[in-house]
């Protein structure tokens, strides 16, 4: 498949769209930021999106995936569906034309655990002029379920459709060297590239257990080596900058938030 030229995926974090420590808790706020940002880029670039699971996902495979894998992936898809559900009906009702894609539909696993992606969906909205939002999901297969974060799901699409870079939004201005809302002095990280990638990982090491999916490192860590393999920028952003936002979308760069390059 022939990628398509200034292409770029955008993350609606779930800390930045939910209250992640109230379960089932949505920012209605972050929703109308997002419309905001959308209507001041569509048309200027193609856009893949993904929503984080936040309080939905999070709290569903934690309360109901310690039991019966039946029981998990239900839930799982129940929650997911339901919360990406209500960012496509509000982006659409703002005037977005946003259309939801299921992510266990165009990424499945394999009998050898293998994942596999089929991207014609993804390709033919975006060449269509619609804006796709997959999500974080559980996705089945013969041995059990995978919980697939939102950033799996871009690197795995980012083989077939290659974006010119991705934005992810958060509740916070980026990637600090603790996690703001329970350290006293934390410092944001402007630049993560080959000269302090360790580092940052060490220091974001007692993050690995904060969600589902592996908080802030795994999302560091599978950003780096996404944009490594495939050379393009990774900006990590508060979604309530809009306007920072808006640049980190149509040119690559920011005033304030965290850019991940090789």
């Amino acid at each position: 498949m022939t990628p398509l030229q200034d292409t770029v995926y955008v993350k609606l974090g779930g800390s930045f769209i939910t209250i992640k420590d109230k379960p089932v808790t949505l920012r209605r706020e972050s929703l109308d930021a997002v419309a905001e940002i959308l209507r001041q880029v569509y048309g200027r670039v193609r856009l893949i999106l993904g929503n984080g699971g936040g309080s939905f996902a999070h709290y569903a495979v934690r309360k109901y995936c310690g039991g019966r894998q039946v029981d998990c992936v239900v839930k799982c898809h129940q929650a997911t569906r339901l919360l990406n559900r209500i960012i496509t009906d509000h982006l659409v009702e703002a005037g977005i034309p946003v259309s939801s894609i299921q992510t266990s539909a165009v990424i499945t696993v394999s009998q050898d655990g293998e994942f596999k992606v089929f991207s014609d969906p993804v390709y033919n909205f975006i060449s269509a002029g619609l804006i796709p939002l997959l999500y974080g999901e559980c996705i089945p297969w013969s041995n059990g379920y995978h919980v697939v974060s939102t950033e799996k799901v871009f690197e795995l699409l980012a083989e077939s459709i290659k974006p010119a870079r991705i934005v992810l939004l958060t509740d916070v201005k980026g990637v600090y060297t603790c996690n703001p809302s329970r350290c006293s002095d934390p410092v944001l990280i402007k630049s993560i590239n080959k000269n302090n990638i360790s580092q940052v990982l060490e220091q974001l090491s007692k993050e690995k257990n904060d969600d589902a999916t592996g908080g802030i490192y795994s999302k560091v860590k599978s950003m780096y080596e996404l944009s490594e393999r495939l050379g393009f920028r990774v900006i990590i952003a508060s979604g309530f900058s809009k306007q920072d936002v808006v640049n980190a979308i149509l040119h690559g760069d920011i005033s304030e938030g965290t850019i991940i390059e090789p």
